[in-house]
């Protein structure tokens, strides 16, 4: 993927944020990602081609017109150029909000919105880029999405998108959850019964896949145990 920066800024009074595409990216890393994810046959996380700083802006703007069109919350393109977006606000990060909740219940009601939100956009035929909590935002109770840059319909089935999305999410949000036993995968189990089983089924290959990588990752801290509690819950929903 190319590599982005994005600044804060302002249009016509309001807060936007000014997102630039520049070349770069670890295309050897995502190529053997790529072969990883065929070899598990994870179909779900199969990394999208590295693309140019033009093709990235380009996709980006394609996404979020998409997604518009679907009635989905997406950032407004206020000022468009080869290699810059100008792009509007959609207020703090659903990840800023988990953190800074301290009432394990309002963080549960968060999370289950997250993933609500994400449910409709497939209802809807859609799919993401990264649905990691960060690229989720929260205002008035309700959600957006930002960070579009990737279309990983380009390598895989709606299917194998849509799960991709629940698997990103799911691994984004398991750490919000820790203290509540069960609850993480509680909330997944319940989503699980209510998409296509197609989707289901891609979560379900790719966690049976993954599944060998939980008890070394919980022997770990930081990201390497959030990865494993994350498969720990997509496991138990899975069942």
């Amino acid at each position: 993927m190319a590599l982005t920066r994005v600044q804060p800024a302002t249009w016509e009074g309001q807060r936007a944020w000014r997102k630039t595409y520049a070349e770069g990216g670890h295309r050897r890393r995502l190529a053997a990602l790529r072969w990883v994810a065929r070899r598990l046959g994870a179909n779900a996380l199969l990394a999208p081609v590295p693309l140019t700083a033009e093709r990235a802006c380009r996709t980006e703007q394609s996404m979020i017109n998409r997604l518009a069109a679907l009635g989905v919350r997406v950032p407004p393109l206020l000022e468009v150029g080869d290699r810059e977006l100008l792009l509007g606000d959609l207020g703090p990060t659903l990840a800023v909000a988990c953190r800074a909740q301290a009432d394990p219940q309002s963080r549960r009601e968060l999370v289950a919105l997250g993933l609500r939100a994400i449910g409709e956009v497939h209802a809807r035929g859609g799919y993401l880029s990264q649905a990691f909590a960060r690229n989720l935002t929260i205002r008035d109770g309700e959600i957006g999405f930002i960070d579009l840059e990737e279309d990983p319909a380009t390598m895989m089935s709606l299917a194998a998108a849509q799960a991709r999305d629940l698997l990103f999410y799911a691994h984004s949000t398991a750490r919000f959850l820790s203290g509540q036993p069960g609850m993480h995968a509680a909330l997944l189990r319940e989503h699980l019964q209510g998409v296509p089983a197609a989707v289901r089924a891609e979560v379900a290959r790719t966690t049976h896949a993954l599944r060998w990588l939980v008890p070394p990752a919980r022997l770990f801290g930081g990201r390497s145990r959030e990865v494993a509690e994350a498969l720990a819950s997509l496991a138990a929903a899975c069942r």
